[in-house]
């Protein structure tokens, strides 16, 4: 007769339960040690503050890790994670309870003898049916329909992942079923799994269905050591990094990490930037060993949509795999053999050109389910890129322009105003020491000298004066506010700039900063230092305009359809959406519909960052060229945006695209000023 438990089982004339210890030994000693070697290149990576605001951060595991919230973005794909993701969170416990039977160490067993037994198991064999579906349902969608997105991923783990798990749920229906039908089984409850095995296994001899019920154990606990040292080994070991990785996350966005976390002056550093896998920090490294290669973040990328060298996921993928080598499982490590070197990280495992292509608009991090940083990464290779002077020839000269005259047209300072004379009899205050004023305009390098930007510098400059806003500008003795510096690579020049514009904000006394640029409103509120509430245009007229100060009144002429472009660096890297729109509703006669792609989902305009001096030669589409299209598809003839750079890009996108008789671009400042009674 079988026994009703496995620990009483004999396997080969051996008790079951000296085989279960051996099996747990062996599996849990070969995962510490899996663990351990992966470990090292954490502890070794460059320090990372990610230990704050402790309450935010489990908040933070509970939304995003335990509910997953990000997941139900790719619908159907969601669903079929989140069933196997809380699938494994139910039988979890289960897997407790297996192994320590066979142990003969049952400590479940006063928990199962309550009335929670019950429940469990049947919850337990609930999940067990829906895991199951979920994971025949994945391979048939991997199989079949074949989403892009996973192209380059590795398919023949994700089909045996998807085929351990699936086994694993049907050795315990099994077990489960077989002990049902010898009146072995210790489960009580609904067990709609284990009645199905049961149904089907129900013309078996007892001598057969006694063989299935141990054999059917010992595959399942085998399954799961092998299931459980296989993870560390690919895309799946963020089944056990995905948890922390959510935990760490990066709490804020729109900053730069500083050139390293543990020096407060970068003359202090040897060298900047990243140049081998050792100089990412340890949450880097954390990163990539949890990509889970579902590709969202490629198939949200505006540079990999138009054709560029560029693929977070691919990027990722190939840093990873360079972890794994240069810290093996078994042998000696990359560069220990005297006269060994490993590959060149920057410029060889990573190409230039995908460095370049970036344009930090953040649509790959915020889609990431696990929270996977991708511009700090960028950024610091750039930075190593700058330093060996590596950088694209084109930079050389902007940033020497820059550097010189703190803009990067190379115009002399006392310019910097001159643009103010083009806004009619408004008087513009130029502020200097001492002075105080309720809204300092920083204007920022285009506003002050590009054509585009000083026209909508003159449309702030007539807002302000019709809302009664005490204003002024720094005039000469406002520089560049270094986005862009920063964001080529050039962290000593930044910092210099930075430096030098803080020293003047903090002669004048203000209430606040407003921007026309998103990038210097980013950079003022995100990388700068100072204390001071900074706001873009969008938000401080909006203000206005619910306080009653700003009232449009002159209705736009046409029939004209409108759509709204979010700005990355207004949008989400600052969460910037609703300020925008209610200045549009506000517009009389304005018509205003929406692209798919809007608010969190935007899609780059290009014009960012390193775009404005250095073209990818490798592009089949421009990205102002692929939002014009979706603008259009939309159903809109007017493109709005918020955003100089944006607005300079879309223009010569509509001409370059023989699009002039069909679209048009606005700046939303420029349209509310042509509202307003001056």
């Amino acid at each position: 007769m079988p026994l009703s438990h496995p620990a009483h089982t004999v396997y080969l004339g051996v008790p079951g339960w000296v085989f279960a210890w051996i099996i747990l030994i062996a599996g849990v000693a070969l995962f510490a040690y899996i663990l351990y070697k992966r470990s090292i290149l954490i502890r070794r990576a460059a320090p990372d503050p990610r230990f704050s605001q402790i309450g935010k951060r489990v908040a933070g595991l509970l939304l995003y890790g335990i509910i997953q919230k990000r997941q139900p973005r790719y619908l159907w794909a969601g669903v079929i994670h989140l069933m196997i993701f809380w699938g494994f969170m139910v039988l979890g416990l289960r897997s407790i309870d297996l192994v320590t039977q066979g142990l003969g160490v049952p400590v479940l067993n006063p928990l199962m003898e309550t009335g929670f037994g019950p429940f469990y198991n049947t919850l337990k064999d609930l999940f067990e049916l829906i895991v199951l579906s979920a994971c025949i349902w994945a391979i048939l969608r991997r199989a079949i329909m074949r989403p892009e997105r996973y192209e380059g991923s590795h398919h023949w783990e994700a089909y045996l992942v998807l085929g351990l798990i699936s086994f694993l749920m049907i050795t315990d229906m099994v077990y489960e079923g077989t002990g049902l039908l010898m009146d072995a089984s210790s489960g009580k409850g609904w067990l709609p799994a284990s009645q199905l095995a049961a149904l089907a296994l129900s013309g078996w001899g007892p001598q057969t269905l006694s063989g299935l019920y141990g054999t059917s154990y010992w595959l399942h606990v085998l399954t799961f050591f092998f299931f459980l040292n296989f993870l560390p080994l690919g895309k799946h070991f963020h089944i056990i990094t995905a948890l922390p990785n959510v935990f760490f996350k990066r709490l804020s966005t729109g900053a730069i990490k500083p050139a390293r976390w543990d020096a407060a002056d970068i003359d202090d550093l040897e060298s900047l930037g990243v140049e081998t896998i050792e100089d990412f920090t340890w949450k880097h490294i954390l990163d990539f060993y949890t990509c889970t290669e579902c590709g969202r973040c490629s198939d949200n990328c505006p540079a990999n949509a138009a054709g560029r060298p560029l693929s977070p996921k691919l990027l990722t993928m190939k840093l990873r795999d360079h972890c794994f080598d240069r810290v093996p499982l078994f042998g000696k490590e990359q560069g220990q053999d005297a006269g060994q070197e490993g590959p060149t990280l920057v410029g060889g495992l990573v190409s230039y050109d995908e460095i370049w292509s970036c344009t930090t608009c953040g649509a790959c991090e915020a889609e990431c389910p696990v929270f996977i940083e991708y511009i700090d990464k960028i950024i610091d290779m750039r930075r190593h890129l700058i330093e060996t002077s590596q950088n694209p020839k084109t930079f050389n000269q902007v940033l020497m322009h820059v550097e010189k005259t703190g803009n990067p047209f190379g115009k002399p300072a006392a310019k910097r105003a001159d643009w103010a004379q083009e806004c009619g009899d408004i008087p513009v205050k130029k502020l200097k020491q001492g002075d105080t004023v309720d809204v300092l305009f920083f204007v920022d390098g285009y506003g002050s000298y590009d054509p585009a930007g000083q026209s909508i510098a003159c449309d702030m400059v007539r807002a302000f004066h019709a809302a009664g806003v005490d204003f002024g500008i720094l005039g000469p003795l406002e520089k560049d506010s270094g986005h862009q510096v920063r964001r080529m690579g050039e962290e000593g020049l930044f910092q210099l700039l930075m430096e030098e514009n803080m020293e003047v904000l903090n002669e004048i006394r203000f209430n606040r900063i407003v921007t026309v640029d998103p990038h210097a409103f980013n950079t003022l509120k995100n990388d700068y230092p100072g204390a001071f509430e900074v706001m873009h245009y969008t938000q401080f007229f909006a203000s206005l305009l619910e306080a009653g100060r700003l009232k449009p009144s002159k209705p736009l002429e046409g029939k004209d359809v409108y759509t709204y472009h979010d700005p990355c660096y207004l949008g989400r890297h600052n969460g910037v959406y609703e300020a925008p729109r209610r200045l549009l509703r506000a517009v009389p006669g304005l018509n205003l519909v929406e692209m798919k792609r809007s608010r969190d989902r935007s899609f780059c305009c290009g014009g960012g960052d390193v775009i404005l001096w250095h073209e990818i030669e490798q592009e089949e589409m421009r990205m102002a060229a692929k939002r014009i299209e979706m603008a259009r598809e939309a159903g809109a003839n007017v493109i709005v945006t918020a955003c100089p750079f944006c607005y300079i890009h879309f223009e010569d996108a509509v001409k370059t695209g023989g699009w002039e008789d069909t679209m048009r671009v606005a700046d939303l400042m420029g349209l509310l000023a042509s509202t307003l009674e001056v």
